[in-house]
């Protein structure tokens, strides 16, 4: 009687360990897709920024995503998840929105860069930004 009582509770852990699985494997996410409201031109891939700065926003339709981290040039930044600072940009991710915000160039002739990579859970994305003299 006990081996059929351990035979029983082995097969309910092996049924409720099935029934517990999901059907997505981790990194089968839907892609994020967004709407861009920047208004900034892409070349290769690049969104280019003027040398006066200025605020975009990308809206993304089907995650809230925050921030995972940033590479840029020049300046360490002060991170969160939902706001990233430095000298020259911010970017801030509110809801559905991200809005990378880029200071004025002023004397630099150098192009300034920044990759903004954005997550929402076990799926990412990424901007890459070009501010340009």
């Amino acid at each position: 009687m006990k081996r059929l009582a351990r035979i029983i509770l082995l097969l309910f852990a092996i049924i409720l360990m099935v029934a517990s699985c999901g059907d997505e494997p981790d990194g089968k996410w839907d892609k994020m897709k967004w709407d861009d409201l920047s208004g900034l031109t892409k070349e290769n891939g690049i969104y280019v920024v003027p040398a006066a700065g200025g605020s975009y926003t990308f809206r993304c339709k089907n995650y809230k995503p925050w921030i995972d981290h940033c590479e840029c040039d020049y300046q360490m930044a002060h991170y969160s998840p939902t706001l990233v600072y430095c000298v020259w940009f911010v970017v801030a991710c509110e809801n559905n929105d991200v809005t990378v915000s880029f200071a004025p160039m002023d004397d630099l002739t150098k192009p300034r860069h920044l990759t903004v990579v954005l997550t929402a859970g076990d799926i990412f994305d990424q901007f890459h930004f070009e501010q340009r003299p």
